[in-house]
């Protein structure tokens, strides 16, 4: 294990090195599934009351390269757990209460990493940035992914230097999904990468840790047909069951379940605002006492009052 000094060195390191071309070409030693829970709308709403469209979940799931023949087991086992031979995979909103527990204690048992973004949306309905204008639906995904990517990379990039590893690109599968344009998303994913290599992001706070996310080993494809995917559907649809308390399946255990899965910085302290993260950030506003408690158990401290 590193130094804590030379883990938070290596922050600074990662967004001044120069990685070498070549590492796109290098085998992954991370594949990283994403799908997302909710809706990615910040079209204003006809009504002040909370509503199920207020909250939007991105989840990624990452597992390592070497173990991703086990991932297809892992799910096969799900859906045996869950009786649901001959079916197409697991679908975590088509499952019972019990089942959705079931297989969320049983994803929370594996070596795998889980990254959350979990977005109340109303702060972004008329958020106006001075450099990027008025938030638009296509803007909102691609910023909610750009903070899941952050993380995602970040924590990447420290474990391999932790391990004394060469850094490796990620191999990247999104859950296809109608009306989003993935080949836009794939160029906004590459201005990341470029902007964070040479200094220029509009919002400088995080980037994307370099040599980890090449377009190239970004692709996209239907739930029913990757393993990986169907684990980050029960980890962004357990998570938005948990955020948003209106829904009439309103339940935080399936995301307690996951807890012990979420990605710590440094694999230490709280996973909140790494592996969980909540927005609005603190200083754009609150969420309601209601949609508290998932992040409250994740160490997340909420205002008195």
């Amino acid at each position: 294990m590193l130094s804590l000094e030379k883990e938070k060195t290596l922050l600074v390191i990662w967004t001044l090195s120069f990685i070498p071309e070549n590492t796109r070409y290098m085998e992954p030693i991370f594949h990283v599934y994403i799908d997302e829970a909710g809706d990615p709308g910040v079209k204003a709403k006809v009504t002040d009351k909370p509503t199920t469209t207020d909250w939007f979940v991105l989840s990624a799931v990452v597992v390592r390269a070497s173990r991703d023949t086990d991932v297809t087991d892992w799910v096969s086992d799900m859906i045996e757990a869950v009786r649901g031979r001959g079916t197409n995979g697991i679908h975590y909103r088509n499952l019972s209460d019990p089942n959705r527990l079931r297989v969320s204690r049983m994803l929370g048992r594996k070596p795998v990493r889980i990254f959350t973004v979990a977005s109340q949306k109303d702060s972004m309905r008329k958020h106006q940035n001075a450099k990027l204008g008025r938030a638009n639906d296509r803007e909102f995904y691609n910023w909610c992914l750009r903070l899941l990517l952050e993380r995602v990379t970040e924590w990447c990039y420290w474990k391999c230097s932790s391990e004394n590893l060469e850094i490796a690109p990620a191999r990247i599968i999104f859950s296809e999904r109608g009306g989003h344009d993935y080949d836009a998303l794939k160029i906004y994913l590459e201005r990341l990468r470029a902007q964070t290599l040479t200094g220029n992001l509009v919002l400088k706070k995080r980037g994307i840790a370099p040599g980890i996310i090449y377009p190239d080993l970004c692709k996209v494809s239907p739930h029913a047909k990757i393993a990986g995917l169907q684990l980050a559907d029960i980890a962004a649809s357990a998570y938005f069951q948990a955020a948003c308390s209106v829904s009439p399946r309103h339940n935080i255990e399936p995301a307690k379940a996951l807890k012990a899965r979420l990605a710590r910085r440094f694999d230490k302290g709280a996973p909140a605002n790494f592996g969980l993260l909540l927005l609005p950030f603190p200083h754009q506003g609150t969420i309601a006492v209601a949609d508290r408690p998932i992040f409250t158990h994740c160490g997340y401290r909420f205002p008195v009052g």
